[in-house]
Formats: C-alpha cells, structure tokens, sequence
C-alpha cells in the first residue's frame, strides 16, 4: 500500500517557522517527525511528501527542508520518497482538496497534518494507521488526546466524493478538521472511526500548534517542561499528563477582553448585579452616570492605546466592549469599533439591549477589507433578548428610564437591523432563569440559529439563586476565565475576574504594563469567592 502525507501551511501566520525548539521550528519538527515514519515503515510504503503553502511561506519551506537533511527526494532504505512543495491558495476547504485530490496519484492512504504542531507522536501515529487499516476505514481520527499529537487519517478513493460535495457546497476557509467538517455533512455515507484516548482531555481545550501566540508559548513551555524532566521525545499521553498541571501551559496570554468602555446602563435586569454595585460603589444610580460620574466613558485616546498594548501582548484576541453598562452610549462608539478593526488580530464583540440600534448607526460603521488571523468575524453582536413577548421582557429588563426606554420590541427591531448587515455574527440572547423557564423552548425554536442561551450566574452568591438547573461538572476543571480572560473596567482598574464586579482589582492597565497586571493575577489563583462560584466552566472565547 501506498501512503502520501499531507503537510498543510496555506497562508499561515509565522509562528510554526521560528526556531522555538532549542533551535528548531514546529515544522522542522514535523518533518522529523516524517523522517521517523518513512526510515521505520510504521504506515506501509510512504513515497510521496506533499507541503501545500502560498506563496509567502515557499521560500522558509525550501529552507526548513535544507535543514532537516530532506532534498528534492529523499532516499531511506533504498525506498524513495517525493517531496513535492505545492505553492498557491489553497485557504478554502474546495481548493485544497481538490489539489490534494489531483496530486494523490495511485495513493491507498493519506495522513493530513499541521505544520505547526512540533509534538507529533510517532508511536500514536502508527496506532492510527494500524486501527483504519484494520476497520477499512474511509476517514480515522484520534479522540481524547490534545489536538496537535497525532494526524488524522484519509482512504484516497474518499477524496473523490469530498471534491464533489466541494463544488455543491462552500465549506469555507480550511480549518482544523478540514476533512470532516465535509464529512459530518452527511456522516452516515462514510465509514468514520475513532480511536479513543485512556483519558479523555477534550475539556481542556489543548491544541498544540504554533498557530496563534498563545498556542505557541503553550507549546513553548511544554516543551520546557518535558526537557527539565528529560522527556524532550515521549509518548502523547505522558505529554497530556504534563500539560495538565502546568500553569504555563494552561494560562499563556488573555484570549478575550471584556473592557468596560461605559459605565451608563438604563436597565435593571433581575439576573444583572451591576445597578447594585454601582449604586453602592458611587451613590447615584449607573442610569445617570454620564452625569453624576466624571470618569463614565473610558476616553479614546484611553481606549486606543489599551488596544495597541492589547495586540502586542496577546496578538489575536476578542475584545468585547460590554463588561458593564451600554456599550453603544459611549460617544466613540464608532471609533472605538474602529480602533479594534485595525489590527488584524484582533475582534470586537459587543452585548448591547439594542435601544440605541439604529440603521444610521450601523452604516457608519465600516470594516477594513484585512484578513483576520484569529478566526473569529470582525464584529460581532449579542443583542438581549431574555424573552418571547413584551410582558416577560418588562419582568427581567425593566423598562428602563423615562429619558431612555428599553423594550422587548426595540431589542427585536436591533437584532432584524443588525442581522441585515451581520447576518453571521448577529445573535439573540437569553439568560436561563425560573422566570423565564417556559419560554425557553419556543424562544429557540423561532431563532436556533443565531441563540445564545446563557446559563444564570449568582455571582458567587451576590445575586439571588435564580438557577434552573446545575450544570457544572462532577469534577472541577481549571477555570477558563482564570485562564483566559482580563476584565478590564472604565478607569482602567483590573479585578481578578468578572465575579467580582468593581472590586478584588490586582493592578490599572493605565498606569502597569498589560503582562504586568495578568502576572499579578497568576498569584492570586485562588480566592474564597471561587469557591463559591460555578462559573468556571463556561467559556467565552
């Protein structure tokens, strides 16, 4: 039988190119991890090596091939094996596998991999070929383990049927499981097997692959880690053993946001703590804040640099500008969409009741035709909702202020505004509480494509216990927002997480260097109100 592997680059950031490794790329250490598997035969006869990149990337290609001792052929055991660079776009699913259907030849088998992952396991990788081989299997993939240890699997008659189901149907920009995202599309005509991890890892969200920064300083401390303890080459599950328990590899750089830009907010949403700490926090109510506090608005001068820090530091990210209060009061709403837009790294994500939506508004803004590297839309929009019907929506939201009214039907008509220039990335939400528990399936049932259905949060006991049900995990799991996210509010002031509201801040984004302030929140890892929160296990982005 014949196998041939697919390296996948297409128009990549550079991450996976830079010497990380003791002086090696994640793809040199991926075209090692090739050379392991052609000399040892561990996936039959492997006679042909095929790198798709653009045009950007050929030239470190050709060089990173120099490095690791592979020519235009390369001869193991007197057994040749092409390698073959193939340059050009291949960023859509239709494009890349309809080349990668041209040049498979008389393959039996294909191996799809990253170029970015520097820990491939070779013994896992044989496993997976022995395990498709033994089912006669169309499609074979590992499940359990961290994305990034081992390559999925393809029978190359199957790729035939996936070029034509390409050409009916645009599946988008290649992504991680590029194969079956094609394939769950009418999963039932293929033979797809699995083969189970002994411990399952999926909640951790692992994937090991140079592709975005904060994958890649993971990456870089795993592989710290594993030479401290003199396992630079181990197997996939000694590896998730390790990742696990380390804080470095769990908590790189913030991934989302959440920056309170304003601090005037109509609403007094039963489910929402903000009217109450404010209230108690500046003696006048957050509904006239933009008159009572001089520090209301973060200023844009303010806010365009924290976004520049923001993109230095964490390199792709979202930025939501809903953490308290109307996000669309802000007088440089427009600006500040705008700030965000001109780093390609970077999304913006805004929650909003939708009072303040207006078709001239949305037409003022305006999205810069740059590709975004973190897979995310440019803008995204999350319009409360919270209801079926004006009598529900009065319950949970109020009705606002007699100088700025909030309402069912004014949230409606944002969301129908919005949706006509967004329609992707334009959502309805609605908070699950016993209030609203009957309407819940019919409020689905009207907008399932575009819903956010948001569990009830207590606010570790601040707020009342309006909870339907407990959702949280038999077994705790690290906190993604530990983990992930920085809460950033008007004046500049970071608490430790969004629980805790205006208070518990470890450092000023105004006055301290962004890595400054997230380190200083390393050391606080623990606090009594996360003992009493549930909210560790939601995730944002």
């Amino acid at each position: 039988m014949k196998t041939l592997i697919s390296v996948y680059i297409g128009n990549s950031l550079d991450y996976g190119f830079e010497p990380f490794f003791n002086g090696q790329s994640a793809f040199a250490r991926v075209l090692l991890w090739i050379k392991s598997l052609v000399s040892s035969e561990y996936c039959d006869n492997i006679d042909k090596v095929v790198i798709f990149t653009d045009e950007k990337h050929k030239d470190r290609v050709y060089s990173s091939l120099e490095s690791v001792d592979f020519g235009e052929d390369y001869v193991s055991d007197e057994k040749a094996c092409k390698i073959v660079v193939k340059s050009g776009d291949f960023t859509s699913v239709s494009s890349y596998i309809s080349a990668l259907n041209e040049i498979k030849a008389d393959s039996d088998t294909i191996i799809h991999c990253r170029y970015s992952c520097p820990f491939y396991d070779k013994e896992l990788t044989r496993e997976l070929y022995e395990f498709h081989k033994k089912y006669f299997a169309e499609y074979t993939f590992a499940e359990g383990w961290p994305e990034g240890f081992v390559p999925v699997i393809l029978n190359a008659g199957t790729l035939s049927i996936l070029k034509t189901m390409t050409e009916k149907e645009d599946y988008g920009k290649v992504g991680r499981d590029v194969f079956f995202d094609v394939i769950k599309k009418d999963i039932n005509s293929f033979e797809v097997e699995t083969l189970i991890a002994p411990e399952d890892m999926r909640q951790y969200r692992f994937d090991f692959a140079c592709e975005t920064k904060s994958k890649t300083l993971g990456c870089c401390s795993l592989f710290k880690l594993l030479q401290e303890q003199k396992h630079e080459e181990c197997s996939a599950n000694y590896m998730a053993s390790v990742a696990v328990f380390a804080s470095s590899v769990l908590r790189t750089v913030p991934g989302y946001y959440n920056i309170q830009i304003s601090s005037v907010c109509p609403g007094t949403c039963t489910y929402c703590p903000y009217p109450k700490a404010y209230s108690t926090k500046f003696n006048h109510s957050p509904s006239v804040a933009d008159k009572e506090n001089p520090l209301c608005f973060m200023s844009l001068e303010q806010f365009q640099k924290l976004v520049k820090n923001i993109a230095d530091f964490s390199g792709e990210a979202v930025v939501c500008l809903s953490l308290w209060g109307e996000a669309l009061a802000h007088p440089d709403i427009v600006a500040c969409i705008k700030t965000v837009l001109e780093y390609p790294g970077l999304s913006v994500l805004i929650e909003t009741d939708g009072s303040l939506v207006t078709e001239d508004f949305v037409n003022c803004i305006e999205i810069p035709d740059i590709e975004r590297t973190n897979a995310y839309p440019p803008l995204m929009w999350i319009v409360s909702l919270d209801s079926n019907d004006q009598n529900m929506y009065e319950k949970i939201r109020g009705k606002g202020q007699s100088f700025w009214e909030i309402s069912y039907e004014k949230a409606s008509r944002a969301y129908d505004i919005l949706s006509k220039r967004f329609s992707e990335s334009t959502y309805v939400q609605f908070v699950r509480m016993k209030e609203n528990e009957e309407q819940l399936e019919s409020f689905y049932r009207s907008r399932k494509d575009h819903v956010i259905i948001q569990k009830y949060d207590s606010f570790a006991g601040y707020m009342p216990d309006f909870q339907v049900t407990d959702l949280s995990p038999v077994v705790r799991n690290p906190c993604w927002h530990y983990r992930r996210d920085m809460v950033i509010l008007a004046d500049g002031s970071v608490p430790l997480c969004r629980e805790h509201l205006l208070d518990g801040t470890v450092g000023n984004v105004f006055s301290q260097s962004l890595e400054e302030v997230w380190e200083k929140g390393r050391a606080m890892a623990f606090t009594e109100k996360c003992e009493k929160c549930d909210e560790y296990y939601t995730f944002n982005f």
